[in-house]
């Protein structure tokens, strides 16, 4: 199968930058790599332009005006730019395991998607990568949360991880579908125009045409990079639960749309 890895980005370059590097050092490449961008100015441009060189896979730019926060609409250009059969989301504020690629590709299965953990690092551990750059970061460590999701145990996530049903403890920053998947149910809904829920809002619909979730639990395993996190908007709240409400599959606004 081919592999596309989207990476959401708005206006992050030094994040982006130590995700990009963290991908150069993948025991195994996704087959192409695109960017898609919120309208971010040309620091993002030059990091891109940095890495394109060092990278013997396609590195695309999916670059859209900045007219407000629109990552639904820049996720939805990723994945019309894409050419893969398995498509992995991830934010530019991730580090990637050296095997995170491999576990996708070792656990892809058809009638799935897959609702990936990250082990978030905490504001002294981050300032310290961020000056050195290393992409593994252990159990033990201090200053890092979601500890147990630092242990890479691919047996174990085969016997204990099952199918969930619910958008709580679902993060956007990674997942993956196969592309057959989200065309069928119009991609994200450019609906959500502010943060939050535009994530939990595709999984329930893709939940509701039948595509089962698993949780990719000590496996390809990533590292969130810290900064403040956000508030769901309340309008987006009441997207969701009209979704989740009437059973929706396919997005209002989508990829059918551009």
């Amino acid at each position: 199968m081919r592999v596309s890895l989207i990476i959401s980005t708005y206006n992050k370059p030094e994040y982006l930058c130590h995700c990009l590097q963290s991908i150069t050092e993948l025991k195994e490449l996704p087959d192409e790599i695109i960017v898609a961008d919120d309208g971010s100015g040309k620091e993002t441009t030059q990091v891109i332009e940095q890495f394109r060189v060092q990278l013997p896979i396609p590195l695309i730019h999916s670059w859209q005006e900045d007219e407000g926060f629109r990552l639904a609409r820049s996720r939805n250009n990723g994945l019309i730019n894409s050419t893969g059969d398995y498509i992995i989301f991830i934010d530019d504020d991730l580090i990637l395991h050296p095997k995170f690629i491999t576990d996708h590709r070792r656990y892809a299965e058809q009638g799935y998607f897959y609702c990936g953990s990250r082990v978030r690092l905490g504001l002294r551990i981050t300032a310290s990568i961020m000056k050195t750059h290393r992409n593994i970061v252990s159990f033990w460590e201090s200053d890092i949360y979601s500890r147990l999701s630092a242990l890479r145990i691919p047996f174990l996530h085969q016997i204990i991880t099952g199918p969930g049903y619910t958008y709580k403890r679902l993060r956007g920053c990674h997942m993956a579908f196969w592309k057959s998947d989200l065309i069928n149910i119009n991609g994200f809904d450019e609906q959500y125009t502010s943060w939050g829920r535009e994530d939990s809002d595709i999984a329930m619909r893709m939940m509701h045409s039948g595509v089962k979730r698993i949780n990719l639990k000590w496996a390809a395993i990533c590292y969130h990079l810290y900064h403040r996190i956000e508030q769901a908007d309340s309008q987006n709240d009441q997207l969701l639960f009209e979704t989740i409400r009437n059973k929706t599959i396919v997005a209002s606004i989508g990829i059918k749309q551009h």
